[in-house]
């Protein structure tokens, strides 16, 4: 006996894929007349997925008819699939923050709980998107570390999520002047202030033991931070004790940098990841490349800062902005594991934008769509130490898959409503369905 295909054409297509959830046995699912988006070259055009457990059994360019009757046979119509996405630089808690003048220090904003909640809902928000996979940028309450047990406990649903420290850096640094000198002895939530190696070193294992996977360091100021533009906001030797506690400990080390000289001293000290990278140079474009240190440029909150402010800051942004448009097609077909991330929650930027990061990257600053893909896929899941299984869409990899309305290859822009996210599958599993995030198995 064999089982007949749901099609994309005899209903609904999220009926159809919603009935393909209820009704696929345990592990056992076939995904055929797909789209294949591979941005890691190895199949095109129209094919099968075969799903078995929680990895792809195997991609082949065939269209399958017909199953055996205990495999669910999905036909998708010519429905793209592709490997599921990753954000880099990505702040669960944030609420949509105002301009840093007009804030209170993050963190503050609201109490704990609700921004715990608050982070639930951004995350889920995050993988209805398209994104199965969160790096941090950075938290308070430890609420990252929190997020991620709840998941894996099963209490709720949500992407895989590499959790994020609070920031670290050395007294009176660009960020920690959002704390008043006269709020002596308030809470401060998001920012961890050291001085001297060894209270790094205590800084790094501290947050390690709170969960964090991936330490956030702050550097310079920048990048839309107030402060002085070329200083280097700690010592060579602090820098070195962070980088060298952290990967003692078998976490990563990002780093908020913004001017050369300290994207230089970020090199020098092993980090694994520049966040911005403001005044990077070809020089420094090769060591990066040589050294496999990643870059989240997170350009496109810079792009609606130029665009709707103005001043000094602004002025100087539009600069860094420009000089990275120009460098970054050259670092990019020269090799530079780029990804993808920026401040949502922010200001300027809602969570659930994610699509617009994409689009600028192709249609502003003129990079390939399907290399922006791989920053978006391949290169986070190797950020993360899973180039391997994860990012890709090929036989032995995790079944981490996204079905579109619409070719993204063809047309970024239909990445820009989450709508055209019909489905997300998760270990094999699919778990949600456009914006409605749920618990299909």
């Amino acid at each position: 006996m064999t089982a007949r295909a749901l099609t994309m054409a005899d209903a609904g297509i999220a009926h159809r894929l919603a009935d393909a959830a209820r009704a696929a046995p345990a592990g056992k699912l076939i995904l055929t007349n797909a789209n294949i988006v591979d941005v890691v070259g190895e199949h095109s055009g129209l094919g099968t997925v075969v799903i078995s457990g929680d990895r792809i059994a195997s991609v082949v360019h065939d269209i399958v008819k017909d199953a055996a009757a205990d495999v669910q046979l999905v036909d998708l119509g010519g429905l793209s699939l592709m490997a599921g996405m990753f954000n880099c630089h990505f702040h669960a808690t944030y609420p949509g923050l105002p301009l840093a003048a007009k804030r209170l220090p993050i963190g503050l904003e609201q109490p704990p709980v609700l921004q715990t909640l608050q982070a639930a809902y951004t995350v889920q928000k995050a993988m209805a998107s398209g994104f199965t996979s969160l790096v941090s940028a950075g938290a308070p309450f430890a609420i990252d570390a929190g997020l991620k047990a709840a998941i894996a406990q099963g209490l709720l649903s949500g992407p895989r999520i590499m959790a994020g420290s609070r920031d670290i850096s050395t007294t009176g640094h660009s960020l920690d002047q959002l704390y008043p000198w006269y709020w002596d002895g308030v809470t401060m939530p998001s920012v961890v202030n050291c001085d001297g190696e060894d209270a790094f070193r205590r800084a790094v294992r501290e947050e390690i033991k709170r969960g964090a996977e991936i330490i956030k360091v702050f550097a310079t100021s920048g990048h839309g931070v107030p402060g002085n533009l070329g200083q280097i906001d700690l010592t060579r030797a602090e820098f070195a004790a962070i980088t060298s506690a952290a990967h003692q400990r078998g976490a990563k080390v990002r780093a908020h940098v913004a001017n050369l000289e300290g994207i230089e001293l970020a090199l020098d000290v092993g980090v694994d990841l520049i966040d911005h990278g403001d005044g990077l140079d070809r020089r420094c474009m090769e060591r990066m490349i040589g050294q496999g240190v990643f870059l989240a440029p997170s350009m496109l909150y810079a792009h609606r800062y130029v665009q709707q402010m103005g001043g000094v800051l602004a002025d100087a942004m539009k600069a860094d902005l420009d000089r990275m448009g120009a460098l970054l097609p050259e670092a990019n077909a020269a090799g530079l594991q780029i990804v993808l991330g920026d401040d949502y929650g922010g200001a300027l930027l809602a969570h659930g934008d994610y699509g617009a990061e994409l689009d600028y990257y192709v249609n502003i600053v003129g990079i390939n769509a399907r290399d922006v893909l791989r920053w978006a896929t391949l290169h986070g899941a190797q950020l993360v130490g899973r180039g391997d299984d994860l990012g890709r869409l090929s036989g032995g990899s995790i079944a981490d898959l996204l079905i579109i309305d619409g070719d993204p290859v063809a047309d970024i822009r239909v990445l820009l409503d989450p709508l055209n996210i019909l489905a997300v599958i998760q270990d094999g599993k699919f778990v949600s369905f456009g914006r409605q995030t749920s618990a299909a198995h």
